[in-house]
């Protein structure tokens, strides 16, 4: 059974979540070229069909206060750090200037010239998703505070929608309304495998239902469907793959599917790409998690961890 399978590898488990502990005491991962030495990070960009896309970024600067005007830099039209793959596109307005940056605790709060207004209808609320989900990337931080002209932004300009004063992930990406009643509703962020020009990328969108089922179960079968969301989107999980039975531990996640799970029969393998778009799917739907084991019926094949900005 399952749960017998669960209670021996536990202890495998919190020893494993022990040394995810300590490592995350050491800094960013770094990238040494020449002398100069790169911070890795993550970034959220337009891709061609005008969703918010998960792309790699190295930037140069050190500490936390360059790093966040590094990464407005990246995100603004027509800056002299456009240093992403061709194909993908910054929101924030020309000329935008970012008049101040004050990080207190795990928030920063940002200041912009009054050009940032001058963003279009039709992506004020992306310009938002892309600073906020960019930015709490980082390890330190896990808000935005956003001002125009040293006053509080409350409204987007153009639909006047409220913008929360201290605003994190819980502002949701590329959002997408499924719903039948305004009651009861449920928002699961599914990160779905792209490609563009054989570049291997990762789209969030957060989906607003009234299922009742689990965001597990919504993540499963959206990751499976061939969805319409975006074009460029690749489904590698195989339509007939069953998710037999799951179970919450703790702070750990435990999927037991059947053998379609597997990208190769024979290699017994489960794509890493699939591995990789449920990780994110579940770090970013549920706050309590930590981690994410993967059985294959009953059998134990791999342990995930979910490191949060």
């Amino acid at each position: 059974m399952l749960k017998s399978k669960i209670i021996r590898n536990f202890s495998i488990v919190l020893l494993c979540l022990l040394i995810i502990e300590i490592l995350r005491i050491y800094p960013v991962e770094k990238e040494t070229i020449g002398n100069t030495s790169l911070n890795k990070g993550i970034i959220y960009m337009l891709d061609s069909n005008n969703y918010l896309s998960r792309l790699d970024v190295t930037y140069e600067a050190k500490d936390n206060e360059s790093i966040v005007r590094e990464i407005i830099d990246i995100l603004t039209i027509k800056t002299d750090k456009q240093n992403v793959r061709e194909g993908f596109s910054p929101l924030i307005p020309e000329n935008t200037k970012l008049l101040s940056v004050e990080i207190n605790g795990d928030n920063v709060a940002l200041d912009f010239s009054k050009n940032f207004l001058d963003v279009s209808e039709n992506m004020e609320e992306k310009v938002v998703e892309a600073i906020v989900y960019s930015l709490t990337e980082l390890d330190t931080i896990n808000s935005v505070t956003i001002k125009v002209n040293h006053v509080l932004l409350q409204k987007l300009p153009h639909s006047l929608k409220k913008v929360p004063s201290i605003i994190d992930r819980t502002f949701k990406i590329n959002k997408i309304y499924d719903l039948d009643t305004p009651h009861d509703i449920t928002s699961t962020t599914i990160y779905f495998p792209a490609m563009s020009n054989d570049f291997k990328y990762y789209i969030p969108v957060t989906k607003y239902t009234n299922s009742e089922k689990e965001k597990i179960e919504i993540i499963i079968d959206e990751l499976e469907s061939s969805n319409t969301y975006n074009s460029n989107i690749v489904n590698y999980i195989n339509s007939e793959t069953k998710l037999i039975n799951y179970e919450m531990l703790d702070k750990s996640l435990l999927l037991n599917f059947d053998r379609n799970i597997f990208g190769d029969i024979e290699s017994k393998n489960i794509i890493e790409e699939v591995v990789y778009s449920i990780n994110l799917s579940v770090r970013d739907s549920y706050d309590s998690l930590d981690s994410v084991m993967y059985y294959v019926d009953d059998s134990i094949i791999d342990t995930h961890f979910l490191l949060r900005g």
